[in-house]
C-alpha cells in the first residue's frame, strides 16, 4: 500500500469497467542493424553454456523449424504456430504465461488470454489504457488485419528512448487475434520503427492454432548468496529468515511515519512486544537529491535503529502531470536523488530491507506496466537500475525485497507477477501482500476473506516459484462485514502453518471513501481493547 497512491487501489480493482478506446495499428518493412547484431551475438555466446541445460529442458514446450528466410515457431503449451524472424532466441522459462522471442532489434512476447464469450473488447481496451498518457506515448496506428476468418486488432505506438536502458526498444506493435474464447496477443517492442524491421504481416500470414499438448511451467528462482553484505546485515538476515523459530512481527504506524513514536510506544507497552520491523514509505520528492532527501532518509533509519528496529524502507514513484516518473528515472533525471538516497542508506550501515516498487502488478501503481506501455521490461530495468546505483554507492547493508500484489489487476497474463521478476541476483526476500478488505464495497465484489483464503493460494504458488525466504510486507483486516478480532486470532494460529513466512507487518491505518470521507476500511491495530489483548496474547508465541 502507499499513503500517496494506494488508498484507492481496492476501489480501482472493482471499477475495471470497459474503457471504450480501441487502439489498434499496423506496420511495414525492415533492415537489421548488423553492428548491433554482432554485439548482441557476442553477449549471447558468453551465456550459452549456462543456458544449454535450460534450453534442453524447455525443448518439450516448443519446436523451431528453419523455413528459409524465416523460422517457424510452434508452441505446444498454448497451441499455436507462427512465422518469426530467423535469428530469434527462444525463452520458454515462463511457458505457462508466455513465450519470449528475441534478437538484437526486436523482442516478441506471445500470450494466450482467456476472455470468454464477450470479453475481447474489454481485454483490448483496458489493456491499452496507458495510451491516454499522450505525454509519453505516441499512438501511431490502430486498425484491423484479416487473419483467416477473424479480424486481428493492430495497435502501434512509440515513446522516447530511455537513456539509461541499453539498446532500449521504444517502438511497439501489438497484434490481438480473437479466436474462440481466447485472444492471442503478439506483443512486439523494437529499437527501430516496425516498417524498418520487416513489418508484421509475416507474423500472422501463417498463424495457426491447435489444441495444446503439454502443460506449461514457470522456472523456479535461485537464492544468490550476498558475499558483499556487511556482518551485521548477514547476521540479521539469517536470524530473521532462517534461525528464529518465531515469526518476526512488524508494524506500519502512521504517526511514527512522521517521527511521532508515542503511539507506537503505547502499542508496545500494551502488547508487551517490541516490534523488530517498522514499515516506512518514501517517494521521489525531488530531482536534485540534496539535503532534504538525506535528512529525511537518515532520520527514518536512525530513529528506527535507536528503537531497536529494522526498517522495511519502501520507495515508490509518484503520479505526476506531464508523463510517467518511471520514464524520467530511466532518462537519468533522478540520478542526483537516487545517488543521495543510496549514499545515506550506505552510510547508515545497519541492516535495511529495501522494498522498491511494491505491488507493481496492480494498475493503481504508476510504475505498473499497465501505465508504461504494457511493458514489464520497463519495470525490470527501473528496478535493476536503482539496484546498481545502491551497489555503486557501497550499500552493503541492503536486503532487497521484491513484492508483487497477491493478485494481479488487471488479471491478464501480460500483467502476471513473474513477468516483473528482475532476476535472482536482485532479490533477497519475496514479499507477500493481501488484505482482508471487508465488505464496505460489497456491491463492487468485496467479500470477507480469512487469512487462509487470502494467503494459502499465494503461498502454495510462491513455494513452487521462489526459493528465497518469504515475508508478509504488509497486511491487515478491516472491520466492516465480519469479526475482526476473530480474524486476527485465526491469523495467529494459521500463520504457523506457513513455515517459509518468517516475518509479517501489520498495516495500522484506514482507507477512506472518497465520495464522503467516511472510513471504508478500518485497519487499526487498536480498534478495540479486545483486539489489543489478542495481539498481547499472541505476538510473543
Amino acid at each position: 500500500m502507499n499513503l500517496n497512491i494506494g488508498k484507492l487501489k481496492h476501489i480501482a480493482r472493482f471499477a475495471m469497467t470497459v474503457v471504450v478506446v480501441i487502439a489498434v495499428f499496423a506496420g511495414g518493412l525492415l533492415q537489421i542493424g548488423y553492428g548491433e547484431r554482432d554485439v548482441w551475438a557476442q553477449e549471447q555466446e558468453s551465456i550459452t553454456a549456462s543456458k544449454k541445460d535450460e534450453k534442453e529442458s524447455q525443448a518439450e514446450f516448443y519446436k523451431l523449424e528453419d523455413r528459409g528466410i524465416y523460422s517457424y515457431f510452434t508452441n505446444y503449451v498454448d497451441g499455436y504456430s507462427i512465422q518469426i524472424d530467423k535469428d530469434m532466441k527462444v525463452d520458454m522459462s515462463n511457458s505457462a504465461v508466455c513465450a519470449v522471442l528475441e534478437n538484437p532489434n526486436k523482442r516478441i512476447e506471445i500470450y494466450k488470454q482467456y476472455v470468454g464469450t464477450n470479453g475481447t473488447a474489454v481485454y483490448i481496451n483496458y489493456s491499452n489504457s496507458f495510451l491516454k498518457n499522450t505525454a509519453d506515448h505516441n499512438l501511431e496506428y490502430k486498425g484491423f488485419q484479416q487473419v483467416g476468418n477473424t479480424r486481428a486488432h493492430i495497435t502501434a505506438w512509440s515513446r522516447n528512448k530511455l537513456a539509461r536502458v541499453k539498446n532500449d526498444k521504444n517502438y511497439y506493435l501489438i497484434i490481438d487475434i480473437p479466436k474462440d474464447k481466447y485472444v492471442y496477443t503478439i506483443f512486439m517492442k523494437m529499437n527501430q520503427p516496425n516498417y524498418m524491421l520487416g513489418g508484421y504481416i509475416y507474423l500472422i500470414d501463417q498463424f495457426n492454432t491447435f489444441a495444446p499438448t503439454v502443460q506449461g511451467e514457470i522456472r523456479a528462482t535461485k537464492v544468490v548468496e550476498k558475499h558483499d553484505w556487511n556482518e551485521e546485515t548477514l547476521k540479521a538476515y539469517n536470524s530473521i529468515f532462517y534461525e528464529n523459530p518465531k515469526v518476526s512481527w512488524g508494524v506500519f504506524q502512521p504517526q511514527a511515519a512522521h517521527f511521532d513514536y508515542s503511539k507506537l510506544h503505547y502499542y508496545e507497552q500494551e502488547m508487551n512486544y517490541k516490534f523488530p520491523i517498522m514499515l516506512s514509505y518514501t517517494d521521489f520528492k525531488t530531482r536534485n537529491g540534496y539535503e532534504e532527501v538525506g535528512m529525511e532518509i537518515s532520520a527514518i533509519l536512525k530513529n528506527a535503529e535507536q528503537r531497536g528496529k529494522i526498517v522495511e524502507l519502501t520507495l515508490q514513484t509518484n503520479w505526476q502531470d506531464g508523463g510517467n516518473m518511471v520514464y524520467d528515472v530511466l532518462q537519468g533525471r533522478y540520478d542526483n536523488f537516487l545517488n543521495r538516497y543510496a549514499k545515506v542508506v550506505a552510510q547508515f550501515s545497519h541492516p535495511v530491507m529495501l522494498r522498491l516498487g511494491n505491488e507493481m502488478n496492480g494498475d493503481w501503481c504508476p510504475y505498473s506496466s499497465f501505465n508504461t506501455s504494457r511493458d514489464t521490461v520497463v519495470f525490470k530495468e527501473f528496478y535493476k537500475y536503482i539496484f546498481e546505483i545502491f551497489k555503486k554507492n557501497g550499500a552493503k547493508n541492503v536486503m532487497w525485497v521484491w513484492n508483487p500484489n497477491g493478485q494481479s489487476f488487471p488479471n491478464y497474463k501480460w500483467n502476471e507477477d513473474v513477468m516483473y521478476y528482475p532476476g535472482d541476483e536482485y532479490v533477497d526476500i519475496i514479499g507477500l501482500t493481501a488484505y482482508n478488505t471487508g465488505t464496505y464495497y460489497y456491491s463492487h465484489g468485496e467479500r470477507w476473506q480469512s487469512f487462509n483464503e487470502l494467503y494459502r493460494p499465494i503461498y502454495d504458488r510462491y513455494c513452487t516459484l521462489f526459493n528465497q525466504p518469504f515475508m508478509i510486507t504488509e497486511f491487515s483486516c478491516a472491520s466492516h462485514g465480519g469479526d475482526k478480532n476473530a480474524w486476527i486470532r485465526d491469523a495467529f494460529v494459521s500463520i504457523k502453518n506457513y513455515q517459509r513466512i518468517r516475518a509479517a507487518v501489520w498495516w495500522d491505518g484506514a482507507d477512506f471513501d472518497p465520495s464522503n470521507g467516511n472510513v471504508a476500511r478500518s485497519y487499526y491495530i487498536d480498534e478495540t481493547p479486545a483486539i489489543v489483548q489478542t495481539f498481547r496474547e499472541n505476538l510473543n508465541k
